[in-house]
């Protein structure tokens, strides 16, 4: 049987000591599987001076006197729902992995939830937390990442107990309503450390709470094969993914075709993946309303992110009108899958698109502007491929997979 440890990077700890001198290490044992249920089921495997023991969700081994353990890590998502926030959890998840032993826990279940599942990591559903469970995973986990500002139940019912990661991504418009909960994040914030995923995110959680944050803009891995066979189509087709509602400005995008030149808009085909939202059934309405109205605009519900990667080959423009958003993750995709990327200056990736160099930048609530940037990629259409290619970069530079791999292994679990 073989085992691969790497020395250097093994977290080591004598027989009768409680203190980690290293990081974790991922040990490679054939055969073993990890243990997700509560009972003392232990297993061991020994060969030559390697001493192997899985116990519940931990894993320990020996190797000449010394005994090592790989840690057990925590992820809380409020929900598991296709979103943005849920995505770009499992890409750090799938990141954690590669040094840690991983376990989702939502109190809401989602389609989400396969993703998570497959790429190695257990997930748990439960509607609140329990003063069994809150025990349950002060014994068996090391720390926790909580995400969003929806995770504060989570962080205040451990934040004493347990080392306490937060990753917010919160718009301005989520805080409405919430000054009442001040002091609960401030309390909250002496205890966990938290990371804001763009500089939008970072701003509003200081602005609101008086919380400063360090930056830890999300990445995604790679999943872009330049073989990949398109289709052919004449129209140019155009794509607004994420869940309907007044925050992401589907509706300004409506008013914005609406107005466009009927001979401009005809070359276009209009692709609405969202979701209605009980309080905001007004955006829903009108997209479904200029559906049924335009032939070449189209309403779907929202895909698996698979499937959501699988239609980005026969897409030209990614659009998100959002108000206001941290970083949307389908301008980061789209650009990762070269293509010409259009969002609104109240988005965190703004800051990195150069308008008519490398994306193109509306201003904020104006439909009129918006409507002038899709007649001008109309227009222009055919001269967009450096666009696209200077789009490409700055998913290679600002929002790569390695990127991210090297900032969360330095900031998350030293």
């Amino acid at each position: 049987m073989a085992f691969e440890i790497n020395s250097e990077i093994a977290g080591s700890r004598t027989a009768g000591g409680d203190a980690y001198n290293k990081p974790p290490v991922e040990v490679a044992v054939e055969g073993v599987v990890f243990v997700s249920d509560r009972n003392d089921i232990r297993s061991f495997w020994e060969c030559g001076e390697i001493c192997v023991v899985v116990e519940k969700r931990r894993l320990y081994w020996r190797q000449k006197g010394e005994w090592y353990m790989k840690k057990n890590v925590l992820l809380f998502s409020h929900q598991l729902k296709v979103g943005g926030a849920p995505a770009v959890l499992c890409e750090m998840g799938k990141i954690l992995c590669k040094m840690y032993n991983v376990v989702v826990l939502s109190p809401a279940d989602g389609v989400m939830r396969r993703e998570f599942e497959q790429n190695g990591m257990e997930v748990i559903i439960s509607g609140e937390i329990t003063d069994d469970l809150r025990q349950i995973i002060v014994q068996e986990f090391d720390f926790a990442v909580a995400n969003t500002t929806l995770a504060l139940p989570f962080v205040i019912k451990l934040m004493d107990q347990m080392q306490i990661y937060w990753w917010i991504h919160e718009s301005s418009l989520v805080y409405d309503g919430r000054q009442g909960m001040k002091e609960y994040y401030q309390f909250a914030a002496e205890y966990a450390k938290i990371f804001a995923a763009g500089h939008v995110a970072a701003a509003n959680f200081y602005h609101f709470y008086g919380i400063k944050t360090q930056i830890l803009e999300f990445g995604l891995e790679d999943s872009y094969i330049p073989q990949h066979e398109c289709k052919k189509h004449d129209e140019i087709n155009i794509i607004c993914p994420s869940t309907i509602c007044e925050l992401k400005g589907q509706d300004l995008l409506v008013q914005a075709i609406v107005k466009m030149k009927p001979e401009l808009r005809g070359k276009c085909r209009f692709i609405f993946l969202g979701e209605l939202r009980t309080d905001n059934a007004r955006e829903y309405e009108m997209v479904k309303k200029l559906n049924d109205e335009y032939e070449n605009v189209e309403l779907y519900p929202l895909q698996e992110r698979k499937k959501l990667l699988e239609l980005y080959y026969d897409v030209d423009v990614v659009v998100a009108p959002s108000r206001e958003d941290a970083t949307p993750a389908t301008i980061v995709e789209g650009l990762m899958y070269h293509k010409i990327c259009l969002c609104s200056s109240g988005t965190g990736v703004s800051r990195y698109l150069k308008d008519g160099w490398n994306g193109y930048v509306f201003e904020n609530r104006n439909e009129d502007d918006l409507k002038n940037k899709l007649e001008y990629i109309v227009c222009n259409y055919k001269e967009q491929e450096q666009v696209r290619e200077r789009g490409r970069e700055v998913y290679d530079t600002i929002y790569s997979y390695d990127i991210f791999e090297r900032n969360v292994l330095n900031r998350i679990g030293k």
